[in-house]
């Protein structure tokens, strides 16, 4: 099968399959707390944020504790009901959005994006892989540029691609006496797409599966839709800061002249 032609997944598919188990899965360490400082340092002080893939605001809370300006957009609900929950003071303003749609897309209920401006527009933990249409993810990158103020940055943060396979592949994720969680994926080179689903496997309850799907970028292409925005490439490392815990991916600061 195509992994790029399952009409099952919509921008909610994601927060549907991950919001319950996020924060356990995926929490805060070293990478978010070097993250946090970083874009911190760039939106200075009382300056404004607009994550794109909020989630459950791993990253969005800590840094409006910082006294930041923090919008979160995210297309789905289970995520945004997950960080209300974490902010009962509303600290983060939290908006639905569609990351592959800047201008709204009212078949999920998503408004256009904020218009900002914006200090920093941050696409964290490999967000721009989760839209598969290479079309879209240029329209998200150009519409990240066109909400920054002059001399505002846009954070790119991606993995590293690695040559894909054809193919079905299983890996495990979890192996316990009582669980098992187990990764499969089908990847199309050609495309870059990778559809994939979590299967969780729990003594006592019922067989749970997490689908999701992603394609791959390589920085040149990040480059090359940045360029066609107006942004211009400052820096691109592989961890966050002089000093930052190193990672298995890339982070691109790009600046709106």
């Amino acid at each position: 099968m195509d992994p790029a032609a399952d009409d099952r997944f919509d921008p909610a598919t994601y927060g549907r399959s991950f919001a319950d188990v996020y924060d356990a899965w995926y929490p805060a360490d070293e990478v978010t707390g070097a993250t946090v400082a970083h874009v911190a340092a760039l939106a200075g002080p009382g300056g404004s944020v607009l994550e794109l893939g909020v989630g459950t605001g791993r990253l969005a809370l800590p840094l409006a504790e910082r006294g930041l300006s923090v919008t979160g957009l995210d297309a789905s609900p289970d995520m945004l009901d997950r960080l209300a929950a974490k902010d009962p003071d509303g600290r983060v303003r939290a908006v639905p959005g569609d990351v592959a749609r800047p201008d709204g897309n009212g078949a999920v209920g998503c408004p256009p994006w904020p218009d900002g401006p914006f200090d920093v527009v941050l696409a964290a933990g490999n967000l721009l892989c989760n839209v598969v249409d290479p079309d879209a993810q240029a329209a998200a990158v150009a519409g990240a540029a066109a909400r920054l103020r002059p001399g505002g940055h846009l954070v790119v943060e991606a993995f590293v691609p690695a040559p894909l396979a054809a193919g079905p592949r299983l890996s495990a994720r979890e192996v316990r006496s009582d669980a098992v969680v187990l990764i499969a994926t089908d990847a199309d080179p050609d495309t870059g797409v990778v559809l994939g689903n979590h299967v969780e496997l729990r003594d006592g309850e019922p067989v749970r599966l997490r689908p999701w799907r992603i394609r791959v970028v390589a920085p040149a292409e990040i480059d090359s839709w940045a360029v066609a925005a107006g942004l211009e490439l400052v820096q691109r490392r592989d961890h966050w800061g002089a000093d930052g815990p190193a990672s298995d991916g890339t982070v691109s600061l790009y600046r709106r002249p």
